[in-house]
């Protein structure tokens, strides 16, 4: 145990999740040979109401290409694009242009509870993003010297865990909104929660979860995104309940900090048995919000009462890449199991699958083939 955290402790490290709080200005700044530029832009919360929302854009000297890259979940707004970044940028950023959005709930909406994992709101944030980006890249992109015309009508998709997941609701909404003025070149997805009602499904049956702080990020998020008002007291133990506000309200705590102080992985831990009941009427209505923000879904248990299975109508035509590590502890192997189960017929999907290590290890791996992949 102790050096599986030092090992992710050392990995956050490296992805430089432990960020600077200093909030960044609207001019571009040069930091590494990067440009860096903070953006704020007009999209919509989950209520479709207006609001403003920010993100970054990164310019390298000498640019090969444009890349759309939603993070992964973070826990505290240090670590989100605009004030620092969530490390996964430095894997790409030297070579490509990136766009990257906080999500709502950070950045300048860091007053609003994070819609975890509401993968269709968090596409249209993102493809918001990219759409009000076309000035600045075009402005910024005088200063460098690019291998080729670039233009933010040709992009690839890029994410990882939560904005592995992302990417292809991105994709979906790209395809089918937006195909006459934005090409995807490539859209390319490791370690995503595809499949989010499955996420909860294998924590509450095996009573093990590898990150804890997604317990609460998945019950109050599912809450927001869906009104549904849920009560903390009914779905959290007296232990998280009582870190709650520090724990996720403050935003102020970093994963690998929080991993450290939710040693205990067990579900039940902090998680109710209210909360891992979903005949309770406030539980089937937090599963129900699992399975609308879900792309694709099929049930672990195939006698389940009321089982339902999501395949979406929608079939990408990008060529898409998926990564994932049998032996992920963070999110399941089943999401992309469950993903192919449901594109099983599609020839323009690759399946990279193999024993990558952990969540964070296979993350390391993604970045490095889909460089690969992009400089074919």
């Amino acid at each position: 145990m102790y050096r599986q955290i030092l090992s992710l402790v050392a990995v956050a490290v490296l992805l430089g999740a432990c960020a600077s709080t200093r909030q960044q200005k609207a001019a571009p700044a040069k930091k590494g040979g990067v440009l860096e530029h903070v953006l704020y832009y007009t999209s919509v919360d989950q209520h479709g109401d207006s609001l403003t929302l920010s993100g970054k854009i990164y310019m390298p000297e000498h640019p090969k290409g444009i890349i759309l890259l939603p993070h992964y979940t973070i826990a505290s707004n240090a670590e989100v694009p605009s004030t620092g970044g969530s490390g996964e940028e430095r894997f790409l950023r030297n070579d490509y242009v990136l766009i990257m959005p906080d999500y709502i709930g950070y950045g300048a909406t860091r007053d609003r509870v994070h819609p975890y994992l509401h993968g269709e709101l968090t596409a249209r944030n993102t493809v918001d993003m990219l759409l009000a980006s076309r000035a600045a890249v075009d402005s910024m992109l005088q200063a460098t010297k690019p291998a080729r015309h670039l233009t933010v009508d040709t992009i690839s998709v890029v994410g990882f865990s939560q904005g592995g997941a992302t990417a292809l609701w991105v994709l979906k909404l790209l395809e089918q909104n937006y195909a006459d003025r934005v090409h995807v070149t490539g859209c390319y997805a490791g370690s995503g929660p595809y499949d989010v009602a499955a996420t909860y499904d294998v924590a509450v049956a095996e009573n093990k979860v590898g990150m804890p702080m997604v317990i609460p990020m998945l019950v109050m998020g599912t809450s927001a995104a869906y009104d549904l008002h849920l009560q903390r007291e009914q779905f959290f133990t007296p232990e998280l309940d009582k870190h709650y506000d520090d724990y996720v309200t403050s935003k102020t705590h970093t994963f690998p900090e929080l991993y450290l102080r939710m040693l205990n992985h067990k579900v039940s831990h902090w998680l109710t048995a209210y909360g891992a009941d979903k005949t309770q009427p406030d539980t089937r209505r937090m599963y129900e919000g699992l399975l609308r923000s879900s792309l694709v879904h099929y049930p672990l248990d195939s006698c389940e009462v009321g089982q339902q299975v999501i395949c979406p109508e929608w079939r990408p035509v990008t060529p898409v890449y998926i990564l994932h590590s049998y032996n992920d502890p963070i999110v399941t192997f089943r999401c992309a199991e469950h993903l192919q189960r449901c594109w099983q017929d599609l020839p323009n999907v690759t399946y990279d699958f193999g024993d990558y290590g952990g969540h964070m290890r296979s993350a390391k791996v993604f970045f490095r083939r889909v460089k690969e992949r992009l400089a074919q």
